[in-house]
Order: structure tokens, then C-alpha cells, then sequence
């Protein structure tokens, strides 16, 4: 997760919530305690945000003018660049999807369990000849979305489900190096051939 987003989700959180702990900040947004500290001295020390201690020997964190103006400024960015992400999502897995009508592959997996999924889901709820038959997404305790069911690995999907798979597009926003989720090894698993791992450009 880039540094801006963290910032933004750390300055919203503080500001829903002063008493918020930096264990739960940490569980919120993701990332791991020592990183949150890290941040959060940051902010202190660009003058984001204030802190005050309770007698609890807690910390309550206010945002500053300062903090309000960054965190208006960052959320703008994001409004912005979330819906050039829509508007482009929407656009390049409809080209994916209709390519796999186009071939035939009318059963695919979603390989990520973000919101690149719930817009690949909306897609394909278009085309009426594909069916999404489950999602993958690595160590995750999430078991479905909607009447998708999400699975870890690749053997569990083919353990539960009857159906072959024709296709994987991916649907999440790790570069190489950060992925937890091994491609390669996740279309071997399903029997397929690189041809039918399908990436959007904006994510390539």
C-alpha cells in the first residue's frame, strides 16, 4: 500500500476516532503496528496530528488544521484516482471477459479479493455465457462474496467444484515482488496455460 494511502487512512481513522489504538489502526488499514508508530511520528512531527494522553496512560490523537487540509487534499487525490480506476476497470475487463466469450472460455476464477473484484463481478454479471466460478486469493479467512466462493488455493477450488476452468484474470494491485499469490503456479494448478492468465493494461 503506497505511503499516501496510509497517510490518508490513518489521518480518517484519527479523525473518526481519537481513542483509536494503534494495534486497531494497524488491523484497520492492514499494515504492521511498527509501521502505524512510524507513521504516526511522521505525522506528529510534520504537525498532522497532536497527541493527548488519557490518565489510562493512552494516547488521544487530534488532528491538526494542518491534518484536515492534508487529509481533504488526499482524499480528493483518491476520489480521483479511484474513479479513473473504475471508469478504466470497467472498460479492460469487459474487453477481457468478452475476449473469453469470444474463444470460449466461459468458466473463469478471479485471482485477488479486492475491489478490482467486485468490478470484475460486475462485469461479467453482464455476459451472460460466463460464469465465475470462484476467486482465489491466497492465505484468506474470507470464504465467499456473495455467492462467489473464495478460496486460498487453486486445489481447494477444483476439491469443491465440478467445474474446469477455462480462464484466470487477475483482479488485485500487487506489484511481483509484494504477492503472496503465485500466478505461475495457480494456472498450472488448473490446468491452463499462460495464454489464459488474463491481466488488465492498467495493471500489467
Amino acid at each position: 500500500m503506497a505511503d499516501q494511502e496510509v497517510l490518508r487512512r490513518i489521518l480518517s481513522e484519527v479523525e473518526r476516532d481519537p481513542a483509536i489504538s494503534q494495534r486497531s489502526l494497524a488491523e484497520e488499514i492492514g499494515i504492521s503496528v511498527g509501521l502505524i508508530n512510524w507513521h504516526i511520528k511522521r505525522c506528529v512531527s510534520k504537525g498532522l496530528i497532536k497527541l493527548g494522553q488519557v490518565p489510562t496512560h493512552r494516547y488521544l490523537y487530534y488532528l491538526t488544521p494542518a491534518g484536515f487540509s492534508e487529509k481533504a487534499e488526499l482524499t480528493t487525490r483518491y476520489l480521483k484516482v479511484s474513479f479513473d480506476i473504475f471508469r478504466l476497470g470497467r472498460e479492460q475487463y469487459g474487453a477481457l471477459i468478452g475476449q473469453c466469450r469470444d474463444h470460449g472460455w466461459r468458466r473463469i476464477v478471479l485471482i485477488g479479493h479486492t475491489e478490482l473484484t467486485e468490478l470484475a463481478l460486475m462485469v461479467a454479471g453482464g455476459f451472460s455465457e460466463i460464469k465465475v466460478v470462484g476467486i482465489i486469493n491466497g492465505t484468506t479467512p474470507v470464504t465467499s462474496r456473495g455467492a462467489i466462493p473464495v478460496f486460498a488455493a487453486p486445489q481447494m477450488l477444483k476439491h469443491k467444484t465440478a467445474d474446469k476452468v477455462d480462464a484466470a484474470i487477475v483482479c488485485h494491485f500487487l506489484a511481483p515482488s509484494e504477492q503472496t499469490i503465485d500466478h505461475g503456479m495457480i494456472i498450472t494448478s488448473l490446468g491452463l496455460d499462460q495464454t489464459r492468465l488474463l491481466t488488465p493494461e492498467f495493471l500489467a
